[in-house]
């Protein structure tokens, strides 16, 4: 997911969106292909924190014996997924004990809070010494084919998220993605990806087909010393 395509007053910095109860068809226009999901989760040995974790991709591609708990603020969300045990609430006020997971995931959810940090502190706080973390957001220049003007600002972006997650974990790494990794085959399928990632849908009818998008993003990896 990239960020929203809005505009803000000189200075501000706006969180994404979070529509998933009030426009529910809106994420679920486009699912892409390929996702960080199928990255992080042959890595995880649980138990895991999926903190922000929709709809459960990333549960859907873990190994039987790896134990997942789900966490989310979206009724809608936890609704519609189908992997159990799920808890909703804020990322900012984890309900679990210091110490209680190995894993703590947040994919594609920082940018809907206005102070990103104090979600990665709780991650840390609730992750066991040498627990792993991650993390994983879009670059403001993703999508130069649809948003040559680039994307506005978030409160994290590819561009700052190795420093904020920096500023609460000392051992981290930074997994950095550039180039077309799947195309947009058909003219439904650009709208269905402008819908979901609050592009102007006219965008759609000026690209030749198939489109390749350009997705630039960063995965971090941080571990709790």
């Amino acid at each position: 997911m990239a960020a929203a395509a809005v505009r803000c007053q000189p200075g501000v910095v706006p969180t994404v969106p979070q529509d998933y109860d009030a426009d529910p068809a809106r994420r679920r226009a486009w699912i892409a292909p390929r996702d960080v999901h199928d990255i992080v989760a042959p890595e995880l040995l649980g138990p895991v924190l999926d903190a922000g974790c929709g709809e459960g991709r990333l549960a859907a591609r873990l190994a039987p014996t790896v134990r997942w708990v789900g966490l989310d603020l979206s009724p809608a969300q936890l609704a519609q997924c189908p992997h159990r045990p799920v808890v909703r609430a804020d990322l900012l006020r984890l309900p679990f004990a210091d110490e209680t997971f190995a894993e703590v995931t947040h994919l594609w959810c920082l940018y809907h809070l206005e102070d990103p940090v104090e979600a990665v502190r709780e991650a840390a706080r609730v992750l066991r010494p040498g627990g792993r973390y991650y993390a994983c957001t879009a670059a403001r220049n993703s999508d130069p084919e649809l948003v040559p003007e680039g994307y506005p600002p978030s409160p994290f972006d590819a561009e700052e998220a190795a420093a904020i997650i920096g500023g609460v974990f000392d051992d981290l790494d930074a997994e950095r993605w550039d180039g077309p990794f799947f195309p947009l085959v058909t003219r439904e399928e650009v709208r269905a990806y402008c819908r979901h990632n609050y592009i102007p849908l006219e965008r759609a009818e000026h690209t030749a087909l198939p489109l390749w998008l350009t997705k630039r993003g960063v995965l971090v990896r941080a571990t709790k010393r």
